[in-house]
């Protein structure tokens, strides 16, 4: 039995179609031109969509960071298409198959650049993130595309990009949040300005000191140029006002800081540990300077790489600021118990004070040692909390 969609209201067909899948609601504008204009008239849950260049081509429709659904441009065999696959875009016909999943044929490349423009189009959003990911790029650059904004990029690849390619990606496209490039490119791009929220640069040899110091990006990471000028990056943040920088890496940089003032690491200023995206930096061995404003920065040398890193959150350790110090366990234990936990107190002393406050490691060492039930040592521990708030 057919339903004759179209005949009921508009708020009751809108909802409707809001409740199909993105592939049917694609497919559905493909019927007609009133089917078109139907579902373009609609807003839907979308906020952009992420453009993949790799062995199987794809369309990511996004809804904030969740992908809600993928449109797959596959390479594989491709049996003879039927009757109720077959698609046309202006005047491209493609194969279009729902079954198991949302797919098409990935030749001829260019039908990736007619889908995408048909989406962008039919839902009213941006491309906001793209991808290659692969040495066969297939000619899908970003300047075909027509790209001038986006959220993100990433270049990961080992072949080379062309120079015109190049030069607009790093010229003509404003990145918000992130850039990830690999490039094999042996050609001067000349002064850049770069302006978002991350920047990762591999075999970085193509970035001149000029854009280097121009960079006003929060996070930083190159590698391969040995001649960029990190010290003077340094000094430039001093005397500057900027408070969205966060850290900076950089590989294969000659700097040492030999000769560089400022004071070594002190427990009851900053933490030991910096946080870096998902890496913990240790910063015992750092050398710590305080700018004007009092934001305090840490220069270090580790592991053949030099960081430069911001301390917006300083996480100090103050001196026995661990719940289990010897005077709180005496004041609140009977003298009986405070014979047993003696013992496994001093073990605790040997532990250093962020692995106390990091791991529950003192915990265990009661629990095996001191023979305290479970309540009483938790009783004990909220007493302990409190004491040490009076004092």
């Amino acid at each position: 039995m057919v339903f004759p969609l179209l005949k009921l209201p508009i708020l009751a067909y809108e909802q409707v179609i809001l409740n199909l899948s993105i592939e049917d609601i694609v497919d559905f504008s493909l019927c007609s031109s009133r089917c078109h204009r139907i579902v373009r008239s609609i807003r839907f849950p979308l906020t952009g969509i992420r453009v993949n260049v790799s062995d199987y081509n794809s369309l990511r429709f996004l809804n904030g960071n969740e992908m809600v659904t993928q449109w797959t441009f596959s390479l594989g065999p491709v049996k003879r298409m039927k009757r109720n696959e077959r698609r046309k875009i202006g005047g491209t016909e493609f194969r279009m198959k729902k079954t198991p999943w949302w797919q098409s044929n990935q030749t001829p490349a260019i039908l990736l650049k007619v889908a995408s423009d048909y989406v962008i189009d039919l839902f009213r959003v941006p491309i906001t993130e793209y991808n290659l990911l692969v040495n066969d790029h297939q000619g899908l650059f970003p300047q075909l595309f027509g790209i001038r904004k986006c959220a993100s990029m990433y270049l990961v690849r080992s072949a080379e990009i062309p120079d015109e390619e190049l030069k607009y990606i790093v010229e003509k496209i404003e990145i918000s949040k992130f850039l990830k490039a690999n490039l094999k490119n042996n050609t001067n791009c000349g002064f850049v300005k770069f302006q978002m929220d991350e920047l990762n640069i591999d075999s970085a040899f193509w970035i001149t000191n000029d854009t280097f110091l121009a960079m006003d990006c929060a996070r930083i990471k190159l590698t391969e140029n040995r001649k960029l000028p990190i010290r003077e990056f340094v000094f430039q943040w001093l005397s500057s006002r900027n408070t969205r920088f966060e850290w900076l890496c950089i590989s294969a940089v000659s700097e040492k800081w030999d000769g560089f003032e400022g004071n070594p690491w002190n427990p009851s200023i900053r933490d030991r540990f910096y946080r870096a995206g998902y890496k913990k930096i240790d910063c015992s061995k750092g050398i710590d300077i305080v700018r004007e404003d009092g934001l305090l920065a840490t220069v270090l040398r580790r592991f053949g790489r030099n960081y430069f890193l911001v301390w917006h959150q300083r996480g100090p350790i103050a001196p026995n600021s661990s719940i289990l110090n010897q005077k709180s366990w005496n004041s609140i234990l009977d003298t009986s118990i405070s014979k047993k936990v003696e013992p496994a107190l001093k073990n605790i002393s040997k532990i250093p004070t962020d692995r106390q406050l990091e791991e529950p490691e003192h915990l265990e060492i009661l629990n095996q040692q001191n023979g305290v039930g479970f309540e009483r040592r938790q009783e004990a521990t909220r007493e302990a909390g409190f004491w040490q708030m009076k004092r």
